[in-house]
């Protein structure tokens, strides 16, 4: 979890966010608790997969985005089935003025089936105004994979 203590400087306070962030998806397969991936947004935050071609993949309109109730429904849908280990953050830039953070990822995705292979991501991280929490994700996926983790959970 992200710490919010009043000495860290608001960039500080964005790379441990994002950090946190990040290792939810590992952290919620590991103790199989699908509300660790919301421990680091907001309420309200919005999740967007891009390109437009993952949304179509799945028969949703281009614009559609998920609620963190219906994120945490996905994931726990997930973690029955898939485990995410190794999640590995690169090229991170952080935009205090904007409170944004971008950056790429790289995961091991294993499915119980006995299966596994690699997940790579690129994120942009939209954040409240302490830079605690995320308010909004734009996530970039790898459409075929995105796919094959869609059918092992179904």
């Amino acid at each position: 979890m992200a710490s919010s203590s009043p000495s860290m400087s608001l960039r500080e306070r964005i790379k441990a966010t994002t950090r946190a962030f990040l290792s939810a998806f590992e952290e919620g397969a590991t103790h199989n608790d699908p509300s660790i991936i919301n421990r680091d947004v907001t309420a309200d935050c919005t999740r967007h997969l891009l390109p437009a071609s993952v949304p179509q993949a799945f028969s949703l309109p281009v614009d559609f985005s998920f609620g963190t109730t219906e994120f945490q429904e996905a994931f726990a849908k997930d973690i029955k089935v898939l485990e995410f280990r190794n999640n590995i953050m690169a090229n991170l830039v952080i935009d205090t003025e904007a409170r944004r953070a971008a950056f790429t990822s790289i995961a091991e995705v294993h499915a119980k089936n006995g299966e596994s292979y690699s997940c790579e991501q690129a994120w942009v991280l939209y954040f409240n105004e302490d830079g605690s929490k995320v308010k909004k994700v734009i996530e970039f996926c790898d459409k075929d994979v995105i796919v094959k983790m869609a059918n092992t959970a179904a």
